[in-house]
């Protein structure tokens, strides 16, 4: 009987149990309530110094304030009786000085910002001069700066974490709670309960890159935890025709006596928020490239390439929004005789190429905010620039008028060789002259407004329902005089082609990369994926981590300057490829999504790591190379919750005192009597007599 009863309260209690765990959690969820479409600012660091934002290691917390103005924020520092504060902004109030007036205060632990419906005018955090350690000297100064409205906040070290959200209806829920509960008698907050956030974005980094990089090291750390990464990813390139020439049928070798007129354009851009969007820099280049070089594949042949010995190559630098990372590795690279790839010097099967082997070097910068002129910004008087300028000149039309800017050379991979070649014949065409037109370079507002983008979905036919003033037609114009230019440039000859330029294409590349990454032109590229509904992120990442906006922009540039092989099928991706080229099925075009065509492409990628962190013994305070790398975290959230006013705080911690005593003495009294509650069982039957 008894151990009956032992056996129902052990059951007893296993049930107790979890519906206490049950209670337990559905009281949590009672307690919190998620912030959900959150971007928060984090951790970088370089070879000297660490940037952006970091929580503490358990969260950060504050009472919520709403701010509409700067008076309310100063009213609730010097007069609240509640820190720390969370105070939440509108981002035209995003400003160095009120961010400083924060931080002294020492009365906030965190910011949340959102956007309001007031016009922001200018919204950029990046430095008035960018990437200024990596940059050529006396290209940027305080008389004629690039970036008038950076505030340069990108590369401050703040003591508590900043997010972005997004979501109004997590905002109206946010000023519901404040205005319930925190929003009257300010002076008298103490003696209330209050509303309040907590914010969770620990960065695991400090101090700067190569301290963290000892910190993570296998063979200095007995117990080693990764506490940063390298930025980095992977730079895209492609050649117009193949860099070989075909021997026999599976044989070929490299072709080693051509020169190149190189394209580039940028692939990544940056804010401070890990949110990204980038539509005057990078897409408006981006895009400007991949429609110039389907252009060069549909009219320049290989007999023209053989004939002038002369090939294009498309470059697509990743990292170059934190001091060139992608150029520079590139350039490392065919230094050391590693590109296209890997000890390429003395081998057959691609040609080494460097610098030297360039005849000129073309890069498309901003181009989202033109007013009908494109400025060619060149330092050097090279003949080779000269002579592409009067090209140029040839094929300028009514919408697009033409200067040039010389002894001037803007933020851009340029820089980057014309450091270590100080003849390298390189050119940058962009949208603005002495200064950015683009308000927003490198934030959050970078965006489909900015460059005053709307989407039209109609077919070819319909062509003529997008406006002639669109951005649309901006960049086919200048494709087409880019893409002229570069023909005659090979051939020699002038382009006398009814080459229709695509409009309708444009449109769906900009939609691509600014609304909807399931768009027409990524389900030619890879028809069996599924797009998520959003824009693709372009901020670089980590060495480690894999980039889909990178493998996307590598496929639709392969596409585009891809050679017809056949018929789709499932044999065409099993066909033999080497570093020279290889095979995809893909569509015919954005017109006809479901007929499939094999395409033969060049398209090959190289390393975007920066060369500081191959190079052992690195000086990392010589600025010789980036050094930035990304702090690691665990977890980035923000949830709301009612703290308790003060008194209620006391009289939990009284009831929990009084608690812990009274189990004391129920835990003592049971001892004493425990020869009274728990008896020996009587023994029912002998021993066994052995």
């Amino acid at each position: 009987m008894n151990n009956k009863i032992c056996l129902l309260v052990f059951k007893s209690l296993i049930l107790l149990q979890f519906i206490i765990k049950g209670y337990g959690i559905r009281t949590k969820d009672k307690m919190y309530e998620k912030i959900s479409s959150t971007s928060a600012c984090y951790r970088r660091l370089n070879g000297t110094h660490q940037v952006g934002c970091t929580s503490k290691r358990g969260g950060s917390i504050g009472v919520i304030h709403f701010c509409d103005n700067l008076k309310d924020l100063e009213n609730i520092i010097s007069e609240g009786t509640s820190p720390p504060y969370i105070p939440i902004l509108p981002t035209r109030l995003f400003h160095p000085k009120i961010l400083q007036f924060m931080i002294d205060s020492e009365k906030v632990n965190g910011v949340i910002l959102h956007s309001d419906n007031d016009t922001l005018n200018n919204f950029t955090h990046d430095n008035q001069c960018p990437n200024p350690q990596s940059s050529l000297k006396g290209t940027c100064s305080k008389d004629s700066i690039w970036n008038p409205w950076g505030t340069g906040m990108l590369y401050l070290d703040i003591p508590f974490p900043i997010f972005y959200v997004e979501n109004s209806e997590n905002i109206q829920s946010i000023k519901d709670c404040f205005n319930k509960f925190n929003n009257y008698s300010y002076s008298e907050q103490i003696y209330r309960p209050l509303c309040s956030l907590e914010l969770r974005s620990f960065m695991y980094a400090t101090t700067n890159t190569p301290t963290c990089i000892r910190r993570s090291d296998l063979l200095t750390s007995l117990n080693p935890t990764k506490f940063c990464d390298p930025l980095g990813d992977n730079n895209i390139w492609a050649s117009l025709h193949p860099l070989v020439e075909t021997i026999n049928k599976n044989e070929t070798r490299a072709v080693i006596d051509q020169t190149y007129i190189v394209v580039a354009a940028k692939l990544d851009t940056t804010s401070f928020f890990e949110k990204t969007v980038g539509a005057n820099s990078p897409i408006s280049g981006i895009v400007t490239l991949l429609s110039l070089a389907k252009f060069l594949n549909d009219t320049v042949t290989l007999e023209d390439v053989q004939k002038a010995k002369k090939n294009v190559l498309f470059f697509l630098f990743n990292g170059e929004s934190y001091d060139y990372i992608g150029s520079q590795r590139m350039l490392y690279d065919m230094i050391h005789g590693n590109f296209p790839v890997d000890d390429v010097e003395g081998s057959d099967f691609l040609p080494p190429i460097s610098p030297m082997n360039i005849n000129l070097y073309i890069e498309l910068s901003q181009l989202g905010n033109s007013n009908g002129t494109l400025y060619i910004h060149h330092l050097n008087e090279e003949q080779a620039i000269t002579n592409f300028i009067e090209i140029l000149r040839d094929y300028t039309t009514e919408e697009i008028q033409l200067e040039t800017v010389p002894r001037s050379l803007p933020p851009s991979s340029l820089h980057t060789f014309k450091k270590d070649f100080p003849n390298f014949p390189g050119l940058v065409i962009a949208d603005h002259k002495t200064a950015y037109s683009n308000n927003f370079y490198n934030s959050i507002y970078d965006d489909s407004n900015n460059i005053r983008f709307k989407y039209y979905n109609v077919s070819k036919e319909e062509e003529s329902l997008i406006p002639k003033d669109s951005i649309q037609y901006f960049i086919t114009n200048v494709t087409e005089i880019l893409g002229k230019s570069i023909f005659t440039a090979i051939t020699e000859r002038n382009y006398t082609g009814d080459y229709k330029f695509d409009v309708v294409l444009v449109n769906e590349l900009l939609f691509c990369y600014l609304e909807d990454s399931s768009c027409k032109v990524h389900q030619a590229i890879h028809n069996n994926t599924k797009w998520p509904k959003k824009p693709l992120n372009l901020y670089v990442g980590v060495e480690r981590g894999e980039n889909i906006a990178t493998t996307v922009a590598a496929l639709t540039l392969g596409w585009f300057t891809g050679k017809y092989a056949g018929p789709g099928n499932i044999n065409c991706t099993k066909k033999p490829k080497n570093s020279a080229f290889s095979y995809y099925n893909m569509s015919t075009s954005i017109y006809d999504l479901n007929v499939t065509n094999c395409y033969k492409i060049t398209m090959n990628t190289t390393k975007a790591v920066s060369p500081a962190f191959n190079i052992s013994d690195y000086n990392w305070s010589s600025g010789m190379y980036s050094t930035w790398s990304e702090s690691t975290w665990t977890d980035i959230s923000a949830r709301m919750f009612l703290k308790p006013s003060p008194s209620q705080e006391y009289l939990n911690i009284a009831l929990g005192c009084m608690s812990l005593l009274f189990s004391f003495g129920i835990m003592y009294l049971v001892k004493m009597r425990s020869h009274i509650i728990f008896q020996s069982m009587a023994v029912s039957e002998p021993p066994t007599d052995c």
